[in-house]
């Protein structure tokens, strides 16, 4: 009797029951703590400038919607349509509810809480998608541990609570290039229709993805020209263009108007911002409209967490010695995923260098690519340990490192994600030598609850960028500094590394006394100036 229950007990524990019970387990448990990184303390996260904006332009994008003024669902040269989606409908169903249907300092802060929390939802049901679809490429196990890589990254928890484009756009790409992957694999249309749906998903959200689509149609004509197969040229990528151009007019009203127009206005647009005018960075201790080559290694190794870069080196050391092998055959050549995603994410990489806007955060799209690799590289470290004691040690060591390197930052900047820097560098200051960190809002809900209740009833503050504080603060007791003079505030407020305005310097009746700060992460995100007459 007892030996029949072992031997029963041992059938379940390697059964594919057991294996299913195990997988849905990690689910859960990865859905768990999807959300207690992401929901507390969302309400009161960061109001960006740019959430500020998107705000306005999806509620006139529903505005379009509601009334047929399609031309109103172009808002935008990224063109953040999808984001629009998602954001909008909930917004003004809420307004439809509640009848409080007019943005104001009151209610603003519950209005983007809807909106983050629905982008939250939408990037949670997009990487439960992507843990049900990659195991048909890279096995289950693998893809759950690569999810978990970037998912909980702090600098990439941080931007997935951001009201803005790059963490969706991640997430789209990413879900693009497995379904073009797969229909490279298995002739099936449904994987060339959902490659265009997912390329028209994330082209809507950042125009930057048009170059998913040129790299997938080339990729494939490239595959099945080396492995001749021409007949399924045609095929695979009229199937898949088509694909992303219905839905590229089925969810942007914008193109059932004026489709040649708005097109090349987003192309043009992306261009003169994106590509010539550039964006003010401080890099190094240099300001620059073009940071250069350098930025985004920087940017990566101030922001990812040493866990993520570990794993990446490893698994970059251990993928280069198989690339000769794998290039001796034209299948193992275009169907090894690794290679795949590394060929697309090098190309992302060089495309963003060249323009002259350079951002941090437009590094989270290579996350994915990065935690695959470490992933890899991990495997093999583990796979190096041939004792008992040594993969204890090594599953010690593991556990350690997510500990040190998420646990623990995600407690200690709770609920700031967005100002993580990695140990690395050191300490914050160093970071912010080497790539300086920009307020973007961060901790702006933290101020005015500081300004109240240190200074009393609502004193008129000078701001750089007004958008933030304006959202959650009387607008006219708000004050730009370029244009305004220390005379018609009580207190001036500079985010960290900016520098006191000309007008204030120079200013002959009044002068500025510094009185106050506010510390986020170790560094002076928000000083407060006391104004007075000389």
């Amino acid at each position: 009797m007892l030996l029949e229950k072992t031997r029963r007990l041992l059938e379940f524990l390697f059964s594919a029951e057991r294996n299913k019970q195990v997988r849905i387990f990690l689910i859960v448990l990865f859905s768990l703590l999807f959300f207690v990184t992401r929901l507390p303390g969302l309400k009161t996260d960061v109001i960006s400038p740019d959430a500020v904006n998107w705000h306005y332009r999806s509620e006139q994008f529903v505005v379009g919607l509601k009334y047929q003024q399609f031309d109103k669902t172009y808002q935008h040269y990224h063109p953040g349509v999808i984001l629009m989606w998602v954001t909008g409908i909930p917004i003004e169903l809420y307004k439809q509810i509640t009848n409080d249907t007019v943005y104001n300092n009151s209610n603003f802060e519950t209005f983007d809480l809807i909106a983050k929390t629905s982008l939250v939802l939408v990037q949670f049901v997009l990487l439960i998608l992507i843990l049900c679809i990659l195991p048909k490429i890279i096995g289950f196990y693998k893809t759950f541990l690569t999810v978990v890589f970037f998912t909980f990254e702090p600098f990439f928890v941080g931007n997935s609570r951001l009201y803005h484009l790059d963490v969706l756009t991640t997430l789209l790409l990413l879900l693009s290039l497995i379904f073009a992957f797969l229909g490279l694999k298995k002739e099936k249309i449904v994987y060339q229709i959902l490659t265009g749906l997912f390329l028209a998903l994330s082209f809507l959200t950042k125009s930057v993805s048009i170059g998913a689509v040129l790299f997938v149609l080339f990729y494939a004509i490239s595959y099945f020209i080396f492995s001749k197969q021409p007949r399924r040229i045609f095929k695979y990528c009229m199937m898949t263009f088509l694909s992303f151009v219905f839905f590229i007019f089925l969810l942007f009203p914008a193109l059932w108007v004026k489709p040649v127009y708005y097109l090349s206005f987003i192309f043009s647009e992306s261009i003169r911002v994106g590509v010539r005018k550039g964006h003010s960075q401080i890099l190094l201790g240099e300001v620059t409209k073009d940071p250069g080559f350098w930025f985004y290694p920087l940017v990566i190794l101030v922001k990812a967490s040493p866990f993520l870069i570990i794993g990446f080196i490893a698994g970059l050391i251990t993928s280069l010695k198989k690339v000769g092998e794998i290039l001796k055959d034209t299948k193992s050549k275009f169907l090894n995923f690794g290679l795949y995603l590394a060929v697309f994410n090098l190309g992302y990489v060089a495309a963003m260098i060249y323009p002259a806007k350079k951002i941090d955060r437009y590094m989270i799209v290579i996350y994915p690519f990065m935690a695959l690799l470490a992933v890899i590289g991990y495997s093999r470290i583990l796979s190096l340990c041939r004792t008992k004691r040594t993969k204890i040690l090594f599953w010690l060591s593991i556990s350690a490192f997510s500990v040190v390197f998420w646990i623990y930052p995600l407690i200690k900047l709770y609920p700031y994600y967005f100002a993580y820097t990695s140990p690395l560098v050191g300490s914050s200051e160093n970071a912010n030598r080497i790539v300086v960190q920009k307020a973007f809002g961060v901790g702006i809900h933290e101020l005015r609850d500081f300004i109240l209740k240190r200074y009393g009833g609502q004193p008129k503050l000078g701001f750089y960028d007004v958008k933030p504080m304006g959202a959650i603060y009387p607008h006219s007791r708000i004050f730009y500094v370029k244009t305004y003079g220390p005379s018609n505030y009580d207190l001036l407020v500079l985010p960290m590394n900016e520098d006191m305005p000309s007008n204030v310097l120079n200013d002959k009746n009044y002068y500025v006394e510094k009185d106050s700060s506010l510390i986020i992460n170790g560094l002076e995100y928000w000083r407060i100036y006391v104004t007075k007459k000389k």
